[in-house]
């Protein structure tokens, strides 16, 4: 998967691990299918009134950064992708991915379409900020950020939060599709509508959209359900939004691209966390809703720009055995890269995702002041056995009332998505060459700071 790094032979990897980096050629088919169908999802994606013919459709999918441009410039009839980071991130992903890493031909079509979807919808967003500037007076208040790393209770976290009335998400077809595929209309026109004797809405279609790549997903790794479930009308992390102003995480953990990575890590990224607040100000001009429960590991090592662009947030934390984490995150990234790779190799995932979790931790010790009150911490083994009491504290910290409506959906929520239903997740540290007594000493200063348990070893 990465130039001029070997795959280990098989007999040199756990059974697990041999799975992984040798995955049944079948899997192989159904992905290249599935790639060749999500293309007319692309075009169903695209706007009528916009669309325009792709004339790389026949052709292997460009990465190159400026037939991107011209391509999204093409699709969708409009010229400007408005302010925010663009020419050099992208300069920088597409040379990691056309030389540093052996995509498959689903995997380079995958970041092909990821690339020129976002593209279409930067130049969209900047469309509809020209004809509704008022979109950007809206105020975006008081939002909660989830933070914690992957694989440590975030989701739960998360989705328990999402089921507040007085708390507004985005679910996984939103984050996917930002923009209606019709012309984008205001709540409060399409209220004023149904007010005046209106039709109502069929489903939005975006949610089939959402459905459908899903399925496709499972089709190619159906063990992902048992790793980590994912709906499309259930909140998930906004990776792809911040990917609109290249200030996320999301390129790491698909595709890898080391050397993008390296770039990313040292740029200020205070103008993509302006441009994600304008995102956040669109979805409220289009769906409603003020008072964001957000999520994404990335903010971990951002807590300057997210801080100096939401300074009103609480950042909520979850904490578990980081050396544990790891491993978990390997399976789940080492799994699901089949998707882009026909050949995961599991020790330079877990070289890479060592690195990141280490990273995020440094930049949060770092970025996190003693005292700061718009910090609340959870830990992972309270939020298993009672999550109500564990988010009660939440609210409690930052002088919310949690209601006995809240209360009662959370509840609902957690008999109807016993942990482990559909099977439990299996990893050890062996299968991606990691020492996890190593990795507790290097990640030492977090578990020490916040009071982490270790848990037993994996």
């Amino acid at each position: 998967m990465l130039r001029g790094t070997s795959l280990p032979p098989r007999e040199q990897l756990s059974a697990r691990a041999a799975l992984y980096a040798y995955p049944d050629p079948a899997q192989a088919d159904a992905a290249r299918a599935d790639a060749a169908r999500a293309d007319a999802d692309q075009a169903e994606a695209t706007p009528a009134a916009l669309a325009r013919p792709d004339p790389a459709a026949a052709t292997q999918p460009t990465l190159d950064p400026q037939a991107l441009m011209a391509l999204a410039r093409e699709r969708t009839g409009l010229q400007d992708f408005g302010p925010g980071p663009l020419e050099e991130p992208l300069l920088m992903l597409c040379h990691s991915l056309a030389h540093e890493m052996q995509l498959s031909a689903a995997g380079r079509h995958s970041a092909h379409q990821r690339l020129l979807q976002l593209l279409c919808t930067r130049a969209r967003l900047q469309a509809l900020w020209q004809r509704h500037p008022e979109i950007l007076e809206l105020e975006v208040a008081e939002p909660w950020f989830i933070v914690g790393l992957p694989r440590s209770g975030t989701t739960l976290t998360h989705r328990l939060l999402s089921r507040d009335p007085g708390l507004r998400s985005a679910p996984l077809w939103e984050l996917m599709h930002p923009l209606p595929l019709g012309e984008p209309i205001s709540a409060a026109a399409a209220a004023q509508a149904m007010a005046s004797g209106g039709t109502p809405n069929a489903p939005d279609p975006r949610i089939n959209l959402a459905e459908q790549a899903l399925q496709r997903l499972h089709h190619v790794a159906p063990e992902l359900l048992r790793m980590h479930e994912m709906q499309a009308d259930e909140p998930d992390e906004e990776l792809n939004l911040l990917a609109l102003g290249f200030c996320s995480m999301g390129f790491e953990f698909s595709f890898c691209v080391p050397s993008y990575v390296r770039w990313y890590a040292r740029q200020d990224h205070t103008e993509g966390y302006r441009l994600f607040r304008r995102v956040l100000q669109t979805l409220q001009w289009l769906r409603g809703g003020s008072r964001w429960i957000l999520k994404a590991p990335s903010h971990m090592e951002q807590l300057r720009p997210l801080l100096t662009v939401f300074p009103d947030a609480t950042v909520i934390q979850t904490h578990r055995d980081a050396a544990v984490t790891t491993v978990s995150l390997a399976s789940l990234t080492c799994y699901g890269v089949r998707a882009y790779f026909d050949h995961p190799n599991p020790l330079v995932l877990g070289s890479s995702l060592s690195g990141a979790v280490e990273r995020l931790l440094r930049a949060f010790d770092r970025d996190r002041a003693n005292g700061d009150e718009r910090f609340v911490d959870i830990h992972f083994g309270a939020l298993m056995r009672e999550p109500i009491e564990a988010l009660r504290q939440v609210y409690a910290a930052r002088g919310r009332p949690f209601s006995a409506a809240a209360e009662q959906a959370m509840r609902d929520y957690i008999a109807a998505h016993p942990r482990g239903r559909h099977g439990a997740h299996d990893y050890a540290a062996e299968d991606f060459g990691l020492d996890l007594a190593e990795r507790r000493r290097a990640l030492a200063f977090y578990h020490q700071r916040f009071g982490v348990a270790e848990e037993a070893g994996k």
